[in-house]
């Protein structure tokens, strides 16, 4: 991608979210930005995970997962997402299982339980297209973003 394209896509702006998956007796989670609504009725999302990560393949096994919406003072807890060994990612944090048995954290603002109905392979990403199957805001509150995450959103990171 050229860098001219780069800089413009660098001004947009997305939430950061956590996507929750249990894989056998282990939870897994990951950041993930590209998180849209693409449906009122039925009631769908869309989410695009990098195809070489772990959760994509875990999501194409078990076919569901949990999207929690993270608080904007969620970023001190963050780095417990991007540590090597997946099965101690949530060592030390306050969660519970949702309708749907992933995680969703004490501190999220909320959360959305999802079944995969369609994926869409878009280059170096899957787009996940799923239905809402439950869900429910825990914590009002402001909602962290990529203006609020430090670190740049880019594929070669």
């Amino acid at each position: 991608m050229e860098k001219a394209w780069q800089d413009v896509l660098d001004t947009f702006h997305y939430g950061i979210y956590l996507i929750t998956i249990t894989a056998g007796d282990s939870y897994n989670g990951m950041i993930a930005s590209w998180v849209t609504q693409c449906s009122h009725e039925p009631a769908l999302v869309a989410v695009a995970i990098r195809n070489n990560r772990l959760s994509h393949s875990q999501i194409s096994s078990s076919g569901k997962f949990t999207i929690n919406v993270l608080p904007e003072d969620f970023l001190d807890s963050i780095n417990n997402f991007k540590m090597p060994d997946w099965r101690k990612k949530f060592d030390g944090l306050d969660f519970n299982l949702s309708p749907g048995g992933n995680p969703v954290l004490g501190q999220a603002l909320g959360y959305l339980d999802c079944i995969v109905e369609q994926t869409v392979r878009t280059g170096d990403h899957t787009l996940f297209i799923t239905r809402v199957q439950s869900g429910e805001v825990n914590n009002p509150g402001t909602s962290l973003s990529t203006k609020k995450y430090a670190h740049a959103y880019r594929g070669e990171r």
